[in-house]
C-alpha cells in the first residue's frame, strides 16, 4: 500500500522533531544527521544567507571546529520545541560556555531557529534569530532607545546591550567572526587538502 503524501509529510515532520531535539544540545560534539534536510537548505541569521547542503554542513563544522579552539566549555541548551504552525518548527536555546581567556569569564547568547518544512516534510530553510547576548556587567548601561535602534523590528522581542561596536572585543563575537570567516575562505587549501572535512 502506497503511502499518502499527508502520511509521509507527518512521519518527516516526526522525524525532524525528534533529530532537531536530539542534535541541537549536540552541535559542538557531534555533526548533525542531516536526512531531515534537502539539498537546497537555505540558512539564514540576521547577517547571512547560505545556500545547500553542503555550506550547511561547513557551517556546524566551523561550529565544532571553533566552539573547540575559543571555549574552554561550550553547550547549547534547548529550552523549547513547538510549532507555531503545521509548516514550522521553532526551537528556543540558549548557548553557553567560557572562553579560553587568561581572566574569569563566561557568557551567554540565546536565540531561536525556526525551521520551514515543504509539503513532503523535509526542511529547506533555517533561519536564526532574535539573538540576545548576555555580557559580563562591565559593559556600559544603555538606554531603551538604544536598545530599539540597536536591531531591526522584530515580531519577537531582540536585545543587544549597546551599539554593536561595543562587541567588538567580545569573545563572542570573536567566536562569531572566526565561523564567519571559516565560511567565507570554503575553498581554502585547508579544505581542499583534506584536513579538514564537514560530513
Amino acid at each position: 500500500m502506497q503511502k499518502q503524501p499527508k502520511d509521509e509529510f507527518y512521519v518527516n515532520l516526526g522525524l525532524a522533531v525528534r533529530t532537531l531535539r536530539e542534535d541541537m544540545p549536540l552541535i559542538f560534539i557531534k555533526d548533525l544527521n542531516y536526512d531531515i534536510y534537502r539539498d537546497d537548505i537555505t540558512f539564514k541569521d540576521p547577517l547571512n544567507t547560505f545556500t545547500g547542503i553542503e555550506k550547511y554542513k561547513l557551517i556546524f563544522w566551523a561550529l565544532r571546529f571553533h566552539g573547540k579552539i575559543l571555549f574552554r566549555e561550550v553547550a547549547l541548551d534547548v529550552y523549547r520545541v513547538w510549532q507555531p504552525s503545521e509548516n514550522v518548527i521553532l526551537i528556543r536555546w540558549n548557548l553557553r560556555g567560557i572562553p579560553r581567556v587568561p581572566w574569569e569569564a563566561k557568557g551567554e547568547f540565546q536565540g531561536t531557529s525556526r525551521y520551514k518544512l515543504d509539503r513532503n516534510g523535509k526542511i529547506y530553510e533555517h533561519k536564526v534569530d532574535n539573538l540576545a547576548f548576555n555580557f559580563p556587567q562591565n559593559i556600559k548601561q544603555v538606554s531603551v532607545l538604544d536598545l530599539v535602534t540597536a536591531c531591526p523590528a522584530s515580531p519577537n522581542p531582540t536585545f543587544l546591550w549597546g551599539p554593536i561596536d561595543a562587541y567588538s572585543s567580545s569573545s563572542w563575537i570573536a567566536f562569531y567572526k572566526a565561523v564567519r570567516e571559516t565560511l567565507d575562505q570554503e575553498g581554502s587549501t585547508l579544505l581542499q587538502e583534506g584536513l579538514a572535512t564537514c560530513s
